[in-house]
């Protein structure tokens, strides 16, 4: 038996709708058995001719009334129309193609079915009930109605204005609950029902706007589920995907109701905590942390998150700076081991070094206060500034911000490079500074900034176009603040020094595979 909608369909309503539909169908087929009955009455038709009429018209409508309010398969609702019109076709044979009545009934079959519901199978099987109904009840031509027939018209006469109007709104509401579900879907990940990433950006874009004007506090938490592909691999995907189901649940149950999680892609997660200041957003995603060890996400098995934070501040210009930094906050928690919380502004290198000597912490702060002296800071500019070892300092969002003009001129920074994106963009252009060999600096540009703070401190070598050889050092700062040292290490690549170049030379190899990934052109 079909289920409460499955009608819907017989009785023209959508699938999942109410039982509006069903009352509309019930009133139309009551005045379509009474145009038949009538001339059926005035044809003396025999009894038997009766039967289809009264189980199509009348029964049919008073079943499908009582299984009204499911959903049904398109394949049966469109059968069930199909079959509506041909039982029109076979009653207006019966009713001898009387003009009015005929016309009265396509009308009221078209219409109980829904506005503009007769196409091509339709108009055939139309044709083919008259033919069957010709071929069942004789072919008789009677297309003018009696004084009784006509009466017996009237009342879906008066009525049909009334159909039209209640089969649109029928239909309308149909399309409504039609947008709104394809709506919900636009925005909500349909394994997690969380928001998608496409939503979830959207609204991080707007409410960082909102935070930027309001100067409320807020963070940004992007949470990686740790050896995702180790679950997979070894319990089965359907295991991961009850495994991000769960997490999800577990954020919408920890989480407050102002806040906004959303799956960002395969097991990462974001989570925007707005009017959250520093400390509470680290209270909130050690809750988090802790709760995967304590309600496993899978039966017999834990599952654990590391978790990047970023609070915002005036120095992230840019929802996407802040996605960023959430990003490396994330990448830094995985590299000092997983499950754990990694946060803009809980420390830099210092903060995972050794604890130092308290006999030299002393000698160290005197140093420090003559270094912050704000006399002695210029002869320190000064003095980097004369160093031939290039040196530069970025902001959060990537801005150049303080370099010595050994930097400047090996990068050949011009008045327009403002950002590291912008002084690469430039070499590449110019095809000076640094090797790039891409066809795509985008994407090349997207891989490196990808790159950039996920450590505390990150080095690599550096080819120059001019021959030389660089050592870069990136240190990240607890606020995001990048410094970037480079030491030339040309003469280590020469014969005398065969480790050296070894070591270098591997390290190239790297750095040219990196390239490759991001679009290299051949030599």
């Amino acid at each position: 038996m079909p289920d409460a909608a499955a009608t819907s369909a017989l009785l023209g309503s959508p699938p999942g709708g109410d039982r509006t539909g069903a009352q509309l169908r019930i009133g139309a087929m009551l005045f379509a058995l009474l145009m038949v009955g009538a001339v059926l009455v005035e044809r003396h038709a025999p009894a038997w001719h009766w039967i289809g009429p009264m189980l199509h018209l009348a029964v049919g409508s008073i079943v499908a009334w009582r299984l009204a309010g499911g959903a049904v398969e398109q394949r049966l609702r469109r059968r069930l129309r199909t079959f509506d019109h041909f039982c029109g076709g076979a009653w207006t044979a019966l009713m001898a193609f009387s003009l009015l009545p005929s016309v009265l009934l396509f009308g009221i079959l078209t219409l109980s079915n829904g506005v503009a519901r007769l196409d091509r199978v339709g108009m055939v099987a139309y044709a083919c009930g008259m033919a069957a109904g010709v071929a069942l009840y004789g072919l008789h031509w009677q297309p003018e109605p009696d004084l009784v027939v006509l009466l017996a018209c009237l009342p879906a006469l008066l009525a049909q204005p009334f159909l039209v109007s209640s089969s649109s709104r029928v239909a309308i509401q149909h399309l409504r609950r039609r947008r709104d579900d394809l709506e919900r879907q636009s925005r909500q990940d349909g394994l997690s029902g969380l928001y998608n990433r496409a939503h979830w950006e959207s609204v991080l874009r707007n409410e960082f706007s909102h935070f930027r004007r309001t100067n409320e506090p807020a963070a940004l938490v992007l949470a990686d589920l740790d050896h995702f592909k180790r679950v997979n691999d070894d319990h089965g995907h359907a295991a991961g995907d009850e495994a991000i189901r769960r997490f999800a649940a577990c954020l919408q149950r920890l989480l407050r109701a102002t806040d906004l999680p959303g799956r960002y892609g395969g097991e990462e997660f974001g989570i925007l905590l707005p009017h959250t200041t520093p400390e509470a957003a680290r209270d909130v995603v050690e809750r988090l942390r802790r709760d995967l060890h304590e309600h496993p996400l899978l039966d017999g098995a834990v599952v654990t998150a590391s978790f990047g934070i970023a609070v915002l501040t005036p120095e992230v210009e840019t929802h996407a700076a802040w996605l960023r930094l959430a990003d490396q906050m994330l990448y830094r928690a995985k590299h000092l081991g997983r499950d754990r919380v990694a946060m803009l502004g809980d420390g830099g290198p210092a903060a995972h070094a050794p604890a130092p000597d308290p006999h030299h912490m002393q000698a160290s702060a005197a140093v420090l206060a003559t270094l912050r002296d704000p006399a002695v800071l210029p002869h320190l500019l000064s003095g980097l500034d004369m160093s031939e070892s290039p040196l530069a300092l970025f902001d959060a969002n990537d801005r150049l911000v303080l370099a010595n003009l050994a930097f400047l001129t090996l990068y050949g920074v011009g008045p327009g490079d403002h950002t590291f994106a912008e002084i690469m963009r430039g070499c590449w252009q110019r095809e000076s500074g640094p090797r790039i060999e891409t066809d795509d600096i985008e994407a090349w540009l997207r891989m490196a900034l990808g790159k950039r703070r996920t450590r505390p401190r990150r080095s690599f070598a550096v080819d120059m176009l001019d021959g030389r050889w660089f050592w870069a050092i990136e240190t990240t700062f607890s606020d995001g603040w990048v410094l970037v040292t480079l030491n030339d290490i040309t003469d280590t690549m020469g014969v005398g020094a065969e480790g050296g170049r070894q070591s270098v030379r591997a390290r190239l190899r790297d750095r040219r595979a990196f390239s490759a990934r991001a679009g290299a052109r051949p030599h």
